[in-house]
């Protein structure tokens, strides 16, 4: 059987964003920070902020900003959230595949 190849960075955070946003109707950054320290994700936190925008400028995440309320304070606050471009091909591939 042939040696399984290890999955990339920028593959391994479009599955990790694709899962997330499956649970919940938006993945703020904190989110993913949050899920890549944990040991299944193995992207860790060091460089993260430039893999995220490195998979935004080439169109793998896309990005909008949200204005959140805060029912406890009575305040709004504006976030970037993400999510997973299916048709950039790389994440159509992977999103086949799963």
């Amino acid at each position: 059987m042939p040696a399984r190849r290890r999955a990339q960075p920028r593959e391994r955070l479009a599955r990790l964003v694709d899962r997330l946003s499956g649970r919940s109707q938006y993945v703020t950054f904190e989110d993913i920070a949050r899920a890549s320290a944990s040991r299944a994700a193995s992207l860790g936190t060091e460089g993260l902020a430039e893999l995220v925008a490195a998979a935004v400028a080439e169109s793998l995440l896309l990005k909008d900003l949200r204005t959140f309320y805060d029912r406890r304070t009575g305040g709004f606050s504006d976030q970037w959230v993400y999510r997973v471009n299916p048709r950039h091909p790389l994440a159509a591939s992977l999103l086949d595949d799963t």
